[in-house]
């Protein structure tokens, strides 16, 4: 029944874009349908059809099952739309990149110590088919279609996630839950988190951080503006509603760097006007939120110690893992299953003296580690997990480059979006392994992908404008006037 309420979810966001476009429908705008109904479908955890299912209970981020997702079905769109609208003339694949994945594939495949190769095909086949699918979708849509169709999809996304949250827990409608999800899982603790369509409260705040960025970049290059701040703080209230901590500081950490690298630009990163005129008054606010209203979240002192008890005992686990293989690591998305053949060298005991609060194998072994990071380490090594960090750095350090380089506003939401994203990646990912689960990273890969589209920089539209830039033009408008004016009397005199 979930799946079924998925696909009638779907067909009625269908319906209610096309009704809405009525008598302007155009070729442009049934591509922006298009973009809208598949990124309304990324927010649904179980939109996914496994096809070739693996032996056992599912583990490790990516599962054990070779599974058909969205993105794969628009690939076939979008080889049509090549054939048919582009008559084939599209970019040439970056060599490099291609190299990159490449790369990886065999590196992981080919690993002697990887114990569950399956498992890391059905990761590789996810990240090859998603490139090709970005690849396509650059090539087939301009950046104002790709936005304007994303807002579309993202604003469905949080007025139906905003729905169940008020179902649950505000309304405490306990059957809200289960709704698009019938083995979603709520939290065991004091705090109620939502799950709404994403199945897990982290899942949920994580992919609710994505588009509360997404909306913010709207806001602040004043694109629908009143919109886009309504859409901003209905996503910001899910996440507090999901109860997700990670969730929320990294919103709050991507907002700052927001603030920081773009709406302040001009200055130096630590400059003077930066810190006063940014850092310092937003910083204000998120302290009396977070010892206000929101330190409900933060006020369960035995939850806190329980939760930083798990999580150092998984970094444990990941530090085995590294110990044993520092190099090349265990192959990818099979961290887990290596960690259960070799749970007789984790011994907590040894370690900790705290293991009297549960019983650490029942959830060490069966969940990935909390921390994306030490997964990356573990499962690609210092070989393949330096090169991922260098990119970290090489992206954020080049995100003014590339504003300064775009005479595209409609590229400046998706570099703002895929600089906000970054930044939740680095801090919900330190304490969290729900950025890596499929269904968030086909929104967070594509931000960050298309982020990186030379040809969308170099696009022009001046069909909106920056707040500053419409401060400026209208005090070059009032200034022209009061020349004509002055002319005007002159000539008169």
């Amino acid at each position: 029944m979930d799946r079924v309420l998925i696909f009638v979810a779907l067909a009625v966001a269908l319906v209610f874009f096309v009704i809405r476009e009525g008598g302007r429908m155009t070729k442009a705008r049934i591509y922006e349908i298009i973009i809208g109904v598949y990124t309304f479908s990324c927010c649904f955890s179980l939109i996914y059809l496994p096809v070739l299912k693996g032996d056992g209970e599912p583990c490790g981020t990516f599962g054990t099952s070779f599974s058909i997702w969205p993105f794969m079905l628009v690939i076939f769109l979008l080889v049509w739309y090549v054939a048919r609208e582009k008559q084939w003339r599209i970019r040439r694949p970056n060599l490099w990149l291609i190299f990159v994945f490449t790369g990886y594939a065999a590196y992981t495949v080919l690993n002697p110590f990887n114990m569950a190769r399956r498992q890391s095909l059905v990761e590789v086949s996810f990240f090859l088919s998603f490139a090709v699918f970005i690849y396509l979708f650059a090539n087939c849509f301009s950046s104002k279609t790709v936005v304007r169709g994303i807002y579309m999809g993202l604003a469905a996304t949080v007025i139906l996630n905003f729905i169940l949250c008020i179902l649950y827990p505000v309304l405490d409608f306990e059957a809200a839950v289960k709704l698009f999800d019938n083995e979603a899982m709520t939290r065991n603790d004091d705090r109620v988190g939502a799950v709404a369509t994403m199945g897990h409260p982290n899942v949920l705040g994580t992919y609710a951080s994505y588009y509360f960025t997404f909306f913010v970049a709207c806001f602040i290059t004043n694109f629908k503006r009143r919109q886009s701040a309504l859409y901003a703080g209905m996503a910001f209230l899910v996440i507090i509603l999901s109860a997700s901590r990670s969730a929320l500081m990294a919103s709050i950490f991507a907002l700052l760097s927001i603030v920081v690298f773009y709406v302040y630009r001009r200055y130096k990163l630590l400059s003077f006007q930066s810190i006063l005129k940014g850092i310092v008054p937003l910083g204000i606010i998120i302290a009396l939120l977070l010892t206000g209203p929101l330190s409900f979240l933060f006020s369960d002192v035995e939850d806190l110690d329980e939760m930083t008890t798990s999580r150092l005992m998984h970094y444990y686990c990941g530090y085995e893992i590294f110990q044993d293989h520092p190099l090349i690591g265990v192959g990818m998305n099979a961290h887990l299953v290596y960690l259960g053949e070799n749970s007789s060298a984790v011994i907590f005991e040894q370690v900790f003296d705290m293991t009297d609060l549960w019983q650490p194998e029942e959830f060490m072994f069966t969940n990935p580690i909390h921390n994306i990071w030490i997964i990356l380490i573990d499962e690609l090594g210092l070989i393949g997990f330096i090169p991922i960090l260098g990119f970290v750095v090489w992206y954020i350090a080049t995100f003014k480059r590339r504003t300064r380089q775009s005479k595209n506003r409609y590229y400046n939401i998706i570099n703002i979006t895929g600089l906000g994203v970054m930044f939740c990646l680095i801090v919900q990912g330190s304490s969290d392994w729900a950025p890596l689960t499929p269904q968030v990273l086909q929104l967070s890969l594509m931000f960050i992908a298309l982020s990186l589209n030379s040809h969308y920089r170099a696009e022009e539209h001046p069909e909106f404008e920056s707040v500053e830039a419409s401060k400026q033009r209208f005090k070059d408008e009032a200034l022209q006037e009061e020349t004509i004016n002055l002319d005007t009397e002159t000539s008169l005199a």
